[in-house]
């Protein structure tokens, strides 16, 4: 297998492999810190405090994927299944909570129901949502949009074959939900599932304000309070085991079946529903984007009315420009190593050696943030003290951590976490175009380059446009790798937002959360609308 998987290097592969020794070898590096010897604080935190940690993060795991899959099927399958008024709006309408941050849902909704807050004052309500439960269903809210896109998706292309089938053979629409529509559709629900479970174990925001105990708390708890960086690395390892645990437990389960759905054949069609059962699913459905969307951000606007003229301040338009520059370089940055590894992992040469390098490559999204940081600062440290007497030939005085405290670590690490992002969307569209144009020019003589510029990028650059859109708002929206790496006195718009919120300034808070919304949430318009996108065949 090696012999023929050196057989077939080329820029690709030497490229390929290059990136993915850069890109792992800080994640290497962290399983060798943890054979470093325990702190007092991590006898500490095992003997105390572990099992919480545990528990906390599994019991905020259950709950928020269980309310986020009831929240992402119901309303899936209402656009999907039915023809209402107003289906077409609210068919991508229903994305827009993921534009939303769930640590600034977090933040405002714990104003509203606090003493004063609008909803107690308007409702006479008296409600703590600063636990765990809180907490699982803020984030059910603001992530469900993972599991309602791909769930309809797959609805859109199910066939109605199976339905008539089974309504022939005398089976009831419950029977035939349960037995066909939900078996087919678990791929799709897995897989949004695992989604708002690595997001939900990524934040730091809310369960911090929130005083959740789990990993994200501790790791930061750990390296910050407690100035202890090897109890940080074990706190990681910790919840590094758990994200892989829930994958493995979710292959496991799956076990050799395979879903497939037949492109071609008769798509359902949507059944009118009467004027009664309208108002029951429209107000379903705005309930939804009531509590995920309309509610949060109604509040912020009237809070960035009150603060306006204290938060239009300079601090303001730094944030805003060096949120924009660092999404923009490393998802340029993203997109180009994407494309270099969907071509070395394609063609009919591609060996089991490479799709498995290429995979490991991609792991960054299914490691939370906090430990990527662990990981990245780390890895940084120990260059910057080998090249140190290097920097000094130039400058005598200069900073041991040269590389550490700059942005080239905060941008590489955003490379780091979401490359997966713009690999899978790169890769789907090359699925659809196929290889036998790429595999002609090459018969024809054309380097791979001169392929890859000729032939490739026409065909597949409405997916170099969506991996470029997704990566650009997950980075928006990152808080952990930026809080973490950022340099001394540097803000991003979500730094910008928790340093008001640590503050207790929520109302100044509210404007950094409108921009950084606004961004988000009209690049989600653009890629749930481009005519050639990942979901707009859906709509």
């Amino acid at each position: 297998m090696l012999k023929k998987w050196i057989k077939h290097l080329n820029i690709f592969s030497i490229l390929s492999i290059a990136i993915g020794l850069l890109i792992l070898l800080p994640m290497v590096n962290i399983l060798f810190e943890l054979f470093s010897p325990a702190s007092e604080a991590w006898d500490h935190i095992r003997t105390y405090l572990l099992k919480d940690y545990i528990l906390n993060s599994i019991l905020l795991i259950i709950l928020t994927v269980s309310i986020a899959l009831l929240i992402g099927f119901v309303s899936a399958y209402f656009v999907a299944r039915f023809d209402f008024k107003g289906r077409k709006l609210l068919s991508w309408v229903l994305v827009l909570p993921l534009a939303i941050p769930s640590y600034i849902a977090g933040y405002i909704y714990a104003d509203m129901t606090s003493y004063t807050g609008t909803l107690t004052r308007l409702f006479n309500l008296n409600i703590n949502i600063m636990n765990i439960y809180g907490a699982s269903i803020i984030f059910a809210f603001t992530l469900y949009p993972y599991i309602y896109l791909l769930s309809l998706s797959s609805l859109s292309r199910q066939s109605a074959s199976y339905i008539e089938s089974s309504t022939m053979l005398g089976a009831s629409k419950w029977r035939s939900l349960f037995k066909i529509t939900l078996p087919l559709l678990r791929p799709a629900l897995v897989a949004g599932s695992l989604l708002v479970i690595l997001e939900t174990l990524n934040d730091y925001g809310l369960v911090h304000y929130f005083n959740v105990r789990v990993f994200s708390f501790a790791i930061f708890n750990a390296w910050f309070s407690l100035g202890d960086v090897a109890s940080a690395i074990r706190l990681s390892a910790y919840l590094m085991a758990i994200v892989f645990g829930v994958i493995l437990i979710e292959r496991f389960l799956r076990g050799r079946r395979r879903f497939q759905m037949n492109v071609r054949s008769k798509r359902i069609l949507r059944k009118k529903l009467k004027a009664s059962h309208q108002v029951i699913v429209l107000s379903i459905l705005l309930f939804i984007l009531l509590i995920g969307f309309i509610l949060p951000v109604g509040q912020m606007i009237w809070y960035m009315l009150l603060t306006f003229s204290n938060t239009l301040r300079p601090e303001l338009f730094y944030a805003s420009y060096n949120t924009i520059a660092n999404a923009m370089i490393a998802a340029f940055i993203i997109v180009l190593i994407a494309l270099v590894m969907a071509n070395f992992n394609r063609l009919k040469n591609r060996s089991q050696l490479s799709k498995i390098w290429v995979r490991l490559s991609n792991l960054g999204y299914a490691i939370p943030g906090a430990v990527i940081a662990v990981a990245v600062h780390l890895f940084f440290v120990d260059l910057d003290r080998l090249l140190l007497p290097i920097y000094k030939l130039f400058n005598p005085n200069t900073s041991t951590l040269l590389i550490t405290m700059s942005l080239f670590t905060l941008i590489f690490s955003y490379v780091l976490r979401f490359l997966s992002i713009g690999f899978n969307a790169i890769e789907s569209q090359y699925e659809k175009t196929g290889d036998k144009f790429t595999e002609s020019a090459y018969l024809l003589g054309s380097s791979k380059l001169e392929a890859l510029v000729k032939i490739d990028l026409p065909l597949i650059y409405p997916g170099l446009i969506t991996a470029f859109i997704l990566v650009f708002i997950d980075i928006l929206k990152e808080l952990p790798l930026t809080l973490i790496l950022r340099p001394t006195n540097y803000n991003s718009l979500s730094t910008l937002v928790y340093v008001y919120v640590r503050n207790e300034m929520i109302q100044e808070s509210a404007l950094p959360s409108l921009i950084l919304i606004l961004i988000a949430g009209s690049l989600i318009y653009i890629v749930t609308h481009y005519k050639k996108g990942v979901f707009s065949h859906v709509y």
